[in-house]
């Protein structure tokens, strides 16, 4: 074991979504050497915790819904939250980073709410990522605002590669296209694909082209109209696949139904790309319209999509350069400073045995 190791504090994390979102990957190695971080359920962290009892083990919990589904998940929300219980009472602290204020899957609504009241109980940290979800968060549920910390999502830079234009439209076959929308990420209903394609084709030109990439969501039956001007590609798509995309687009849409926090517009901006989307939080946080990109009113995607095919695409490589500008301030660096003040806070509290509330 390396000095290195012998001197971090360590930090189990739930679930790992490092295969297909790079977030936490670049969240936790801005935090080293001072804090190392592995992924694990609760019952990890309870062990931890046991095996050096006088110093607090850090539990970082993200994408809550996670505990609902999957490989290890508990029995019920009830036995997730006395694991969670049992760790702060033999000392550990317990931080949570809340993305949606509710599951992209409908069915597991009424359960996740109940998680989310355990964790506004329990968690030590309770961490969002802008003030507009803070404002989100706290017209939903009861936050114990004392425990609230906001800290920015970092940016993607150098997370995958950055290609010329040109060249990433003629590799993707797309150098006859006069304007290339994306659709980025999971495909999903709360994406509205199926809206987006149909507003598309009702102002696209011939040689326009949306293309939707990301993993299908599961038990979605896409059904998208049979024109050439639809690309689907579906599946999880590489770091150059990611990089060539949004080279390749004049800009990227986010039709959200509901975003708390949108890494995929912050990874748009990464790459100088603005965002067409909705009036949510996750986009507010993202978008400094018209500046950086277009932000327009519920129902109003098919008239927003038209003006944005209608611009000249000069006006969208101008936002694009404006979104990078902005996203280079959410600096990995900086923001760890912010994070490594707030861990260590917590490391360094007395441990208590007291009990979990």
């Amino acid at each position: 074991m390396t000095a290195r190791h012998l001197t971090s504090q360590r930090i189990t994390f739930f679930p790992d979504y490092r295969g297909t979102n790079p977030y936490q990957t670049l969240l936790y190695e801005s935090l080293e050497p001072a804090f190392r971080a592995e992924p694990g359920p609760i019952a990890d962290a309870l062990n931890l915790q046991a095996e050096a009892p006088d110093r607090p083990h850090l539990f970082h919990l993200h994408w809550e819904h996670a505990v609902l589904m999957g490989a290890g998940a508990p029995k019920s929300v009830e036995d997730f939250l006395d694991g969670l219980s049992r760790f702060r009472a033999a000392g550990g602290k317990v931080v949570w980073t809340l993305h949606n204020l509710a599951p992209h899957d409908a069915e597991k609504n009424a359960a996740n709410a109940d998680l989310q009241a355990g964790l506004c109980e329990l968690a030590d940290i309770l961490h969002l990522h802008s003030l507009h979800a803070l404002t989100a968060a706290r017209a939903e549920m009861a936050l114990p605002e004392a425990k609230v910390r906001v800290i920015a999502h970092h940016n993607y830079d150098g997370a995958y590669p950055v290609f010329p234009r040109v060249s990433a439209r003629d590799d993707l076959g797309l150098s006859g296209a006069r304007r290339i929308v994306l659709a980025p990420g999971r495909i999903a209903p709360y994406k509205q694909p199926v809206e987006l394609a149909e507003a598309f084709l009702a102002t696209a030109g011939p040689d326009d082209r949306l293309i939707f990439a990301g993993e299908l969501a599961s038990n979605y039956d896409l059904d998208l109209p049979d024109d050439h001007r639809l690309m689907l590609k579906e599946g999880f798509a590489s770091q150059a696949d990611v990089g060539k995309l949004h080279a390749a687009a004049d800009f990227v849409v986010l039709p959200y139904r509901a975003s708390l926090t949108s890494g995929s517009a912050i990874l748009a901006a990464t790459h100088a790309r603005a965002v067409l989307g909705p009036d949510t939080p996750g986009l507010r946080d993202v978008i400094d319209p018209p500046t950086s990109g277009l932000i327009y009113e519920d129902g109003d995607l098919a008239h927003a999509l038209k003006g944005a095919l209608e611009e000249d695409p000069a006006s969208w490589e101008i936002r694009g350069r404006a979104a990078a500008a902005s996203a280079a301030a959410r600096n990995r660096k900086m923001l760890a400073a912010t994070w490594q003040d707030v861990l260590t806070s917590l490391t360094t509290s007395p441990v208590s045995r007291l009990g979990a509330g």
